[in-house]
């Protein structure tokens, strides 16, 4: 039914195109018709209008039209059963293409002329757009901008970007008179290309226009000079080189405690200048600092990040002997580093006697007490104490006992 109903939609139309023409249509070549061999041609962008001069031959009931796509064979393509048709025009076809057509006169009972000579024709395009303005003076932004399309057919635009060496589209503008294009959210200090193109009310693109291309704000770059101090007491002490760019907002400084770990933001600064302060003595911590503009866009992590520790304690005193003589105690050590300005020697009683400290001047090589009791064991250690008051890690202990 539906089949049916198709033939009887196509004959009233009085043309049969593509799918209706290959039905029950099987004809026969009778060289007696008329031929038509002065057909006028009018091509458009994606398609082709045909005029002839009407024939007038009784025995006629129509037309029909062939076409061949490059590299392919002719095809039926309509059966016109209107003998006084004089136009036909055939759509769908890609712009600027070659497409070649025969025409050819069909008779009674499906009898068909000798075919026409062939004519080749090519499909026409849409002009481009003569100019395509791109600019980058925000932050992570292009703008396109072009003049409206003088072909009134124009009714929208597509925006094509170069992605990975492949136009890619990206976007549409939905009016002739609508002539700018944002693309957002860009990398910092790249370079992109565009392309755009007008597409008619009949869903034809027009040329493609000129490429623009367009540069975004490059990043602000690497410091230079980035120092990390190792010999301030619970605190690392961070300076660099101040940054030239002209808008300049400020600096941020990432740390971790890994070389390679992972760096988390832990200041901002205005100056060239960063005072960290660590938990303890002799920390260790890894810097990164970059520079920010005033459109919130910061310099690169990928650098080698700088190393700072605070303040080491002096090194532990190596003790030269520990023992009882003549009844008192003898503890004798090596010479301090110049860091060391004080010298502590602890005394205690037993395993949880209060222990009592004397201090000694940095010059001092031992310590002798001679106030030991008979019987008495005694527990000794050393520490050295720098001019920050950092102490060193104390020595091991020493029991001794006055008999």
């Amino acid at each position: 039914m539906k089949s049916w109903m198709r033939g009887l939609y196509c004959s009233l139309l009085g043309i049969i195109f593509s799918g209706c023409a290959n039905l029950f249509f099987n004809p026969n070549l009778d060289l007696s018709l008329s031929t038509l061999d002065s057909v006028q041609v009018l091509p458009d962008v994606s398609s082709v209008a045909f005029e002839w001069k009407r024939v007038n031959d009784a025995s006629i009931e129509g037309f029909v039209v062939y076409r061949k796509s490059k590299g392919g064979e002719f095809e039926r393509i309509a059966i016109i059963r209107n003998p006084l048709a004089t136009h036909f025009y055939d759509e769908g076809l890609k712009p600027e293409s070659v497409y070649a057509y025969q025409f050819a006169v069909l008779g009674k009972n499906n009898r068909i002329s000798q075919r026409s000579k062939i004519l080749k024709v090519k499909t026409s395009f849409i002009d481009p757009l003569e100019t395509l303005y791109a600019s980058s003076d925000e932050p992570r932004l292009v703008k396109l901008l072009w003049n409206p399309h003088p072909n009134p057919s124009i009714k929208e635009y597509i925006i094509e970007k170069k992605i990975k060496n492949q136009w890619v589209e990206i976007g549409e503008v939905d009016h002739r008179l609508g002539v700018e294009y944002f693309d957002r959210n860009l990398l910092d200090g790249t370079t992109y290309e565009y392309r755009v193109a007008g597409v008619s009310f009949q869903g034809d693109k027009s040329r493609y226009s000129p490429i623009a291309k367009a540069t975004t704000k490059f990043p602000p770059p690497p410091l230079k000079n980035i120092t990390a101090s190792q010999d301030v007491p619970k605190l690392i002490v961070l300076k660099w080189k101040d940054s030239e760019i002209k808008d300049l907002a400020g600096y941020i400084i990432y740390a971790s405690q890994k070389e390679k770990g992972d760096f988390k933001k832990v200041a901002e600064s205005f100056k060239p200048y960063y005072e960290f302060r660590t938990e303890e003595n002799g920390m260790q911590w890894f810097f990164k600092v970059v520079a920010i503009d005033r459109d919130g866009i910061q310099g690169s992590l990928q650098q080698i990040p700088v190393r700072g520790i605070s303040l080491i304690p002096p090194k532990p005193p190596v003790i030269q002997g520990a023992s009882v003589q003549k009844g008192e105690a003898v503890i004798g050590w090596e010479k301090p580093s110049e860091r060391v300005m004080e010298i502590n020697v602890y005394r205690k009683q037993g395993t949880f006697g209060t222990p009592l400290k004397f201090k000694l001047d940095a010059k001092a090589r031992k310590f002798v007490d001679k106030e030991m009791e008979n019987g008495v064991e005694y527990v000794y250690w050393v520490e050295f104490v720098d001019v920050n008051q950092i102490p060193s890690t104390p020595s091991q202990e020493f029991k001794l006992k006055k008999n």
